[in-house]
């Protein structure tokens, strides 16, 4: 039996909602990212720059990401001014992909040189649902998925299902196929009515929340691994070639 690594936020829900055949891991992305560096899952819904740091373990399913096209809600700088005025900024130690699109952000998109801070930061990212709960209590808050598809006009991976190497293209594609159904599924009985989810989550999943990958997805992580070799020195892999069928 797979176990496989599912973060714990709300936006997981329709990947996760018939995988009763498989062993379930929950943490936040920076854990299962390590879980799975390590062996010690199969696989999950990971950080989109694990691959990008550690291509020769992991292949990706074609199909299947948690994406933005514009607005994701749930990745948020949060700031009592305008961060045009920001000069620090605290990065919450659960993300790893977030992290370096909010310096994106700040550095390609408004031209500003941050100071990274873990105290009395003028800024602070915030992801998942935290980000969805501290957001009404900021009068300044910046998604960066809307502020990548403004700047690019595409939508933003923040996660792809990875396998190990050692899983079977068999093994991997048949978990594909029940993954793709359990958000078909999910979305069918969330329109139905039949789930009990708040106002706010069925709003979030339905309207921020893009679960496909296909080519446009595939141009979007080019374009930020361009950026993360610039920012860390290390070589991007070819992610077309990382790709299951």
């Amino acid at each position: 039996m797979l176990t496989l690594g599912k973060v714990s936020y709300t936006n997981t829900l329709p990947i996760f909602y018939e995988l009763q055949d498989y062993k379930i891991v929950e943490g936040h992305p920076s854990e299962l990212a390590k879980l799975l560096r390590e062996g010690k899952i199969h696989g999950g819904i990971i950080s989109s720059v694990e691959i990008f740091f550690n291509p020769n373990l992991y292949r990706a399913l074609r199909g299947v990401s948690i994406s933005s096209r514009g607005s994701v809600c749930s990745v948020l700088i949060l700031s009592d001014r305008p961060i045009e005025e920001i000069e620090s900024i605290s990065l919450t130690p659960r993300s790893l992909t977030s992290k370096y699109l909010a310096l994106y952000v700040m550095k390609e998109i408004y031209r500003k040189e941050v100071r990274i801070v873990q105290e009395n930061a003028q800024a602070k990212l915030l992801i998942g649902d935290e980000a969805l709960k501290e957001a009404p209590f900021y009068p300044f808050v910046y998604d960066l998925g809307q502020e990548w598809f403004k700047a690019t006009s595409l939508p933003f991976v923040f996660a792809l299902f990875l396998v190990r190497r050692e899983v079977s293209q068999e093994v991997a594609l048949r978990l594909k196929g029940k993954i793709q159904d359990s958000i078909r599924r999910f979305f069918e009985d969330l329109r139905k009515g039949s789930l009990s989810l708040g106002d706010n989550d069925r709003k979030y999943l339905l309207e921020c929340i893009d679960y496909s990958l296909g080519e446009e997805h595939i141009t979007s992580l080019k374009e930020f691994f361009r950026f993360m070799e610039k920012e860390t020195g290390h070589k991007a892999p070819d992610i077309s070639a990382l790709f299951l069928p």
